[in-house]
């Protein structure tokens, strides 16, 4: 595979760093070849020319622990961070619960306020703040997990695909009845990009998530440099009151197999769109009182209707150009170039959804 830099038997693969260096030569062969395989598989998946079950295999880890590896490596790239060293057979120690919830409690704070600082460094300082008896600590390996986790925690804000949120709600633009349209959005809540929206007549809750979802797949083309993060983690999903329809929905997302945690968040419309885009971008205000009742509430009482063609349209642009105001933030940032495969197969579930409505 091409950027492993394996090139020989014996010699350090390009991509571990030269202090890697006599850990390497103190490996056995059975470890050099593990840590090649699985080095191989997290370059070549992070850059999207294989696919997770090509990865998977390639590494001989499972799904879970694949994400673990391919994260932990990501934010530091080392042998330890491969895990290469495993099935010594030493006994693990036992942990302290009450060590490690202190620990926890203190370890947002210190990685907040010491960016920058050395992951050692940031172990010292989360051990002197959390207080814990050097006897009731666990090991230095633990330790730096609990900072590398709370590490990649924090970056996926700015990455995409870590978490997405599912969210309708009324809009400004009349109808011909003088019901407003209905905004289906699916929200990226680590950099706010609406990654895919639809306009309903009404509050069909597959129909619209299904639109959303099939312009979402389109959109993602039109991202070829978004930062990517390695694993999509949850989903939370707005739904209605209409407790068949909810049920449909949560059927169909779970009996696709979708990996990712997905929480359903009855009857409070357009919050996430409010929080993460804001009440009104471009042409388009949400109005979430009026989304399963109620006449429209257009700009200046305009109440000329608008046709459902005009109304998409106006999303779009809306979209569009909150999109490239997001994207102008952000900035150009290194990673993954292609979204996470649970995320992916999240969309092709939703982009599926029969039409029972």
């Amino acid at each position: 595979m091409e950027g492993t830099g394996a090139e020989e038997s014996s010699g350090l693969p390009t991509g571990l760093p030269e202090s890697d260096r006599p850990l390497w030569e103190g490996m056995t062969a059975l470890q050099r070849d593990k840590a090649r395989s699985r080095l191989a598989a997290i370059e070549e998946w992070q850059a999207g020319r294989i696919s997770l079950a090509d990865a998977l295999q390639e590494s001989g880890l499972s799904r879970t622990r694949f994400y673990t590896v391919a994260a932990q490596f990501r934010t530091s790239p080392t042998l330890g961070s491969l895990g290469a060293f495993a099935g010594s057979g030493a006994a693990k120690p036992r942990l302290d619960p009450r060590a490690i919830n202190e620990l926890q409690k203190v370890v947002g704070e210190i990685v907040a306020n010491n960016r920058g600082t050395s992951i050692s460094g940031l172990v010292r300082l989360m051990i002197e703040a959390a207080g814990v008896d050097e006897r009731r600590l666990p090991g230095a390996t633990r330790l730096r997990r609990i900072v590398e986790a709370e590490i990649r925690r924090a970056d996926a804000t700015g990455e995409a695909g870590h978490a997405i949120k599912m969210d309708f709600t009324a809009i400004n633009l009349p109808q011909q009845n003088r019901r407003p349209y209905i905004m289906f959005a699916l929200l990226d809540e680590g950099t706010r990009l609406i990654l895919g929206a639809s306009i309903q007549p009404e509050p069909a809750l597959l129909r619209g998530y299904r639109s959303a979802a099939e312009n979402a797949l389109v959109q993602l083309q039109n991202l070829p440099d978004l930062c990517w993060t390695d694993r999509f983690v949850r989903a939370e999903v707005t739904v209605c009151d209409n407790k068949e329809r909810a049920s449909q929905l949560r059927s169909i997302i779970k009996g696709g197999g979708v990996h990712a945690n997905v929480q359903f968040a009855p009857a409070r419309y357009g919050r996430y769109i409010r929080k993460l885009v804001g009440s009104r971008f471009g042409r388009i205000e949400i109005t979430p009182l009026r989304t399963m009742e109620g006449e429209a509430v257009p700009d200046n009482g305009e109440m000329r209707p608008w046709s459902l063609q005009a109304a998409s349209g106006a999303l779009s642009q809306a979209v569009e150009e909150h999109n490239r105001h997001v994207l102008s933030e952000l900035g150009s940032m290194a990673g993954r170039t292609v979204a996470p495969d649970d995320l992916a197969h999240l969309l092709d579930v939703l982009a599926e959804i029969p039409d029972l409505e």
